[in-house]
């Protein structure tokens, strides 16, 4: 039993339940992001995909008597439900998933996976058309994905349509062991650890996901609430940023200063790095209206010749428009403030201390001016980058 391995650890290998000095360690659990849909699925949240193709609207999930439908009824029809977000492991740390579902129809025709992952990476619990239910883990190595799967023995005390509660516990480091509980019972581990001639997934900075596949009947998973938990950490591992635009030449109206994207791809792979907002320093030489708009639409922005430049690595790219446009009906408005003539306004009130902003690959922030005449304007976009 898990219980026994763990006890074993504590008295085989107890140096490392105590610091250098012989003291007990105290490990305090730090949830990194966790969800609920008592009364409906938060689109600030969640997103939908079908086909691995991003929808503007979440059309085949909803929310039914406080928890999660997610249906597939079109055959062969992918149907994913994910977060923006993408809760990164903290090394040296363990990390949890935790979740509780119910399977209608268990024997249907089709595949159902629920954990944490994208289309290149990831983990969880999988109800397939055969009948199993299966541990599985998700890699891409040279460009080449691959999903592992091992068959549960589900308890003989466990009914998998009814609720049930689904853990994952796993060391990662790279090549750590995976632990994978139903309602509380040790049933499944994928021992690695010295085995393995490539890490068990290269990317484990990766979302909360449900999926549905419709392969011959309607499929369906149903969930309470949804958790990804360290066990330790502080969720650390950003480091400061910031991008600055200065004595930019406006007129008009919504005339954009800066314009930053969290790129979706970063070297042809899904980009998993989130960065927090911190503040918007804004400033102009005239009486003016500063503004925050935020969209996922490419489309919104015409560039006009103008093109994009790298921040950092690579994985935010930003613009200082000499002709670019975009369209405010695409976007929507965060923020609006009067910046006095040769002053400044700074959105700490709304960025920092109230909540967490958090651009996620496929933002796109832009800050802009709406003043009449034309002025010379500045602004500075400060950020924490997941790193």
């Amino acid at each position: 039993m898990r219980t026994q391995q763990l006890h074993e650890k504590t008295t085989t290998q107890s140096d490392f339940g105590h610091d250098a000095w012989g003291r007990n360690k105290v490990i305090h659990d730090v949830s990194l992001l966790h969800g609920m849909f008592t009364y409906s699925i938060p689109s600030v949240v969640w997103y939908e995909m079908l086909d691995d193709v991003e929808q503007t609207t979440i059309t085949h999930s909803v929310s039914t008597d406080g928890k999660l439908v997610i249906t597939s009824n079109n055959l062969n029809q992918k149907v994913q439900l994910r977060t923006f977000r993408n809760p990164r492991y903290e090394p040296n740390r363990g990390q949890l998933y935790s979740t509780s579902v119910i399977l209608p129809n268990s024997t249907n025709a089709g595949q159902r996976s629920w954990g944490v992952f994208t289309k290149e990476n990831g983990t969880g619990f999988r109800l397939k058309s055969d009948g199993n239910l299966y541990a599985w883990r998700r890699t891409t190595v040279n460009s080449v994905t691959t999903d592992i799967e091992e068959v549960i023995s589900i308890p003989s005390n466990i009914d998998i349509e009814k609720g049930n509660i689904y853990d994952i516990q796993h060391q990662w480091r790279g090549v750590g062991d995976y632990f994978f509980y139903i309602n509380g019972q040790l049933v499944h581990t994928f021992n690695l650890m010295g085995t393995l001639t490539e890490l068990s997934i290269s990317n484990p900075a990766i979302p909360i996901a449900w999926e549905c596949i419709d392969q011959g009947d309607a499929v369906a998973i149903h969930a309470g609430c949804v958790d990804v938990t360290s066990e330790g950490g502080i969720g650390n591992g950003k480091i400061y940023g910031a991008i600055v635009a200065t004595d930019v030449a406006l007129s008009g109206t919504s005339q954009p200063a800066l314009i930053v994207r969290n790129k979706d791809l970063v070297n042809s792979l899904i980009n998993t790095r989130d960065v927090e907002a911190l503040t918007a320093v804004f400033s102009s030489d005239t009486r003016c209206t500063a503004e925050v708009w935020a969209t996922r639409d490419d489309t919104a922005i015409t560039l006009n010749g103008d093109t994009f430049t790298n921040y950092g690595e690579g994985h935010l790219e930003y613009l200082i428009p000499t002709n670019a446009t975009f369209d405010t009906a695409k976007a929507v408005q965060t923020y609006a403030a009067k910046t006095p003539a040769n002053s400044t306004v700074e959105t700490s009130a709304v960025y920092q201390g109230v909540s967490e902003i958090i651009q996620t690959p496929g933002d796109i922030f832009i800050f802009s001016f709406t003043a009449t005449p034309n002025i010379a304007a500045s602004v500075t976009y400060e950020f924490a980058e997941a790193i």
